[in-house]
């Protein structure tokens, strides 16, 4: 998941700016700047040391994860047992995926998991529910302090704490684009997968005495849904798949859509009981039935169950199950080797030979870009020998599939010149008109440090460019006629970037600007409006800035400024809100419908 923010409204203190380095005389706000960072910076390295001593470290690490996961689930369902709560799946998300930034804590806690869930949360008190609004607002901030690092924010200090901004209007405009084409390529569902509340209601009755057909009646049609119905643009060809994981891309579907439909089937299991204890009578039983549905809302299972329960519903391979399984889980005796970081938290706790997790997270956070992130994380010689040099090949590939559509155009990969390499290129005789591609920031971006590495390969992108549009037009024309095997002259050239998702921040999209922004999803569009309008190759340009500013009107609902309070100093910040729904309508519209 992308971390991303935008500028508050106007405010009437004067904003800091960031001064500039290498000038002897500096201005008295240059000073302040300084200073409100060097105070920034400060309450950095206090927060670190202050988070480390919190006493929620001496509670078994069950207790801790499970309430964390008991108030993510509350964001998604609206609150257990009167739901008079608003839905947020966007903040309940993120509160789990924050936990990546507490995950190197872990090993300071105790691994005993009690005789239930109520037993693991009595020890959660008045004063350990501070430590947890301490422990999400400190999460929070770790997103945040790589992104003023990078200038991506200004920071003013106040009475009450930090007020963090975007430098500028232009930010702000680059920021709404970059955020939407990353959104427009997230795997997601194309429908709603199935609900069956009733034979969860029979089963929470009987549980833990379920008959094996019957779960596997609840467990396939889930596991068909998401085998069929998840859309995800794959990051690496199939070889290159196997040659990274050891293990067929199809074979991870599969597991994976096993293992989200048990998730599903917790969750149902949860609602069921939650349903059976409002009407349950006398006392002891409803509230037996109350600690189910904590139960199945954190639940702390047999891992050879749930291995082998996914492993039977998929058809895969019982050790390569494991292998799958093992990928997103932690270990907290081995936590540097488990993966997770920036935004990626593994789904699933080690805890003896149970695992524990949250169903909600099991379904968001095993897309194939979270297999790239641990193996970079993790085995950093497989990621540079073997996943970095399929990357780009792979997105190049994406977009000669795309180009195939379009009539009279001629497609070629890999055009070298003597002072370069144009990744794609594209010529269509009618017009003459050539389009040039660069193809850079092939694996989706998660975090603020990622999205500054994606930025730096746009800014690359826009120097090959440059290079290219240097020439002069007779030297331009030679290594196109050379590319197509056909003498051309006078070929009026458009450039275009293409990534997996996005370009970066402001400093990329300034860079690129005349260029076209392209990923695998807005190239879709473009071809397919460009083909059923018969609209030539040379108008891509506008054909693309059409689309994105339409995709702008419809689903950038605007900017709010949200806060949190750390350690007595309250952050605030902006947040840009979405129109989820116009977004999925935009992919609906732009990819193939089976």
């Amino acid at each position: 998941m992308r971390f991303r923010l935008s500028i508050p409204l106007p405010s009437k203190s004067k904003p800091f700016m960031t001064p500039i380095r290498g000038v002897e005389k500096r201005s008295e706000s240059s000073f302040a700047v300084s200073n409100v960072l060097d105070e920034f910076y400060k309450f950095e390295k206090y927060a670190d040391a202050s988070v480390a001593e919190l006493s929620i470290w001496k509670l078994p690490i069950r207790s801790i994860l499970s309430s964390l996961y008991l108030s993510a689930d509350a964001k998604f369902v609206g609150g257990r047992f009167n739901r008079k709560m608003p839905r947020d799946a966007d903040v309940g998300t993120a509160m789990i995926s924050r936990l990546s930034y507490l995950s190197s804590y872990f090993g300071k806690s105790p691994t005993d998991i009690g005789a239930h869930i109520d037993d693991a949360l009595s020890v959660v008190d008045v004063a350990v529910a501070r430590d947890f609004e301490q422990l999400l607002g400190y999460a929070h901030f770790c997103e945040i302090v790589p992104l003023v690092r990078n200038g991506f924010f200004t920071v003013e200090s106040r009475e009450s704490g930090f007020h963090l901004r975007h430098p500028n209007v232009d930010f702000i405009r680059h920021e709404e684009n970059d955020i939407l084409m990353s959104e427009i390529v997230l795997p997601h569902d194309l429908v709603r997968p199935p609900y069956p509340i009733e034979h969860c209601i029979e089963m929470v009755k009987s549980w833990p005495r379920i008959a094996g057909e019957t779960l596997t009646g609840v467990l396939k049609p889930a596991f068909d849904h998401y085998v069929d119905n998840i859309f995800e643009l794959p990051l690496l060809s199939d070889a290159a798949f196997v040659e990274s994981f050891g293990f067929a891309r199809q074979d991870f579907i599969r597991m994976r859509a096993a293992l989200m439909g048990y998730a599903d089937f917790c969750l149902g299991m949860a609602d069921a009981a939650e349903l059976l204890s409002a009407r349950a009578f006398p006392s002891y039983r409803r509230k037996r039935l109350q600690r189910e549905v904590r139960e199945w809302t954190a639940p702390l299972l047999n891992r050879n169950h749930i291995v082998g329960v996914a492993a039977g519903v998929s058809g895969v391979d019982p050790a390569v199950a494991e292998k799958i399984v093992n990928l997103f889980t932690i270990v907290i005796s081995d936590l540097k080797n488990s993966g997770g970081g920036d935004g990626f938290f593994p789904p699933f706790f080690r805890l003896g030979g149970s695992l524990l997790f949250s169903p909600h997270a099991v379904k968001f956070m095993m897309p194939e870009r979270n297999l790239l992130y641990r193996t970079a994380r993790t085995d950093q010689r497989t990621f540079d020998n073997v996943v970095s040099g399929s990357l780009e090949p792979s997105l190049l590939q994406d977009a000669v599939e795309c180009f195939s559509d379009m009539p009279n155009v001629v497609v070629r990969p890999e055009v070298n010149w003597r002072n370069g390499e144009i990744d794609l290129l594209v010529y269509h005789a009618p017009t003459n008109t050539a389009l040039q591609i660069q193809a850079k920031a092939a694996i989706p971006p998660q975090g603020a440090r990622m999205v500054a590495r994606v930025e730096s390969r746009s800014l690359e992108a826009a120097e090959q460019i440059k290079r290219f549009l240097d020439l002069s037009e007779k030297e331009r024309d030679a290594i196109c006629s050379a590319a197509i095997g056909k003498k051309v002259e006078g070929v009026s050239w458009t450039s275009a970037v293409m990534t997996r998702t996005c370009l970066g921040t402001e400093k990329a999209w300034s860079a690129n600007a005349g260029c076209v922004p392209l990923n695998p999803v807005m190239l879709k569009a473009a071809v397919k409006r460009m083909v059923h309008d018969k609209v030539p190759l040379s108008e891509i340009g506008n054909v693309v800035g059409e689309e994105l500013k339409e995709l702008r009107a419809n689903a950038v609902r605007g900017w709010q400024d949200k806060s949190f309070k750390l350690f007595g100093q309250m952050i605030e910040l902006p947040l840009l809100h979405l129109n989820y729904e116009a977004i999925a309508e935009f992919r609906k519209t732009a990819l193939p419908q089976d």
